[in-house]
């Protein structure tokens, strides 16, 4: 095997893991693991208002596959469907008190498994370990494998900052950021074909 290959293949059997470990964790809470993905991606983005195509875009899935799992967590008191106040024909899911704690409980048991592992690396590991996944996000984007990244690497907003500060700046939140405070999963990121046009 290549380098290239090799990360793959780690990059598979960690995905494998955490994929076992969630189906495992959905089924003891009743749900199935594509209910249980719904769930934590609305949990994990609170500020998102998320419709079903949203939804199927985030978790590479298709909108029927979502609209039916959704279906299922609305009739299981999981998820309530409202109105957008800008769009009265348009719905956005949002998680109801039973489904925001049962998201807590699955978020903390995948989180706490993994942190564990990670833990066992230095914390300049840690922060390298991050920067580097981060990258192969950006660039998996970039290559069209995914359809959407909401990380630091990717926002228009993200700035490299001057030599003698962090490395980065975001010109959003006006602050900067060490590779430590790059997020995978950031609620105001925006893309730069995203940036509004100038009103004359």
């Amino acid at each position: 095997m290549t380098i290239p290959q090799k990360i793959v293949a780690a990059l598979e059997r960690l995905g494998q893991a955490l994929r076992s470990l969630l189906l495992t964790d959905a089924l003891s809470e009743g749900l199935s693991i594509t209910q249980a993905q719904i769930l934590l991606q609305c949990y994990l983005q609170p500020g998102r208002l998320y419709g079903i195509s949203e939804l199927a875009d985030e978790l590479e899935l298709t909108q029927p596959t979502v609209s039916d799992a959704v279906a299922t967590l609305q009739r299981k008191g999981f998820i309530q469907k409202l109105q957008r106040e800008d769009d009265r024909r348009a719905v956005i899911l949002v998680l109801t008190p039973k489904g925001k704690a049962t998201a807590r409980r699955l978020w903390q048991q995948q989180s706490q498994r993994f942190e564990r592992a990670v833990g066992r690396l230095s914390p300049q590991e840690q922060t390298q370990l991050l920067y580097l996944l981060l990258r192969v996000i950006a660039s998996a984007y970039e290559e069209g494998m995914l359809h959407v990244a909401r990380t630091c690497l990717t926002c228009r907003f993200l700035r490299i900052a001057p030599e003698d500060q962090s490395p980065y700046f975001c010109t959003l939140l006006e602050i900067p950021l060490d590779i430590a405070a790059l997020r995978p999963l950031c609620p105001e990121h925006e893309l730069p074909h995203e940036a509004p046009l100038p009103t004359s």
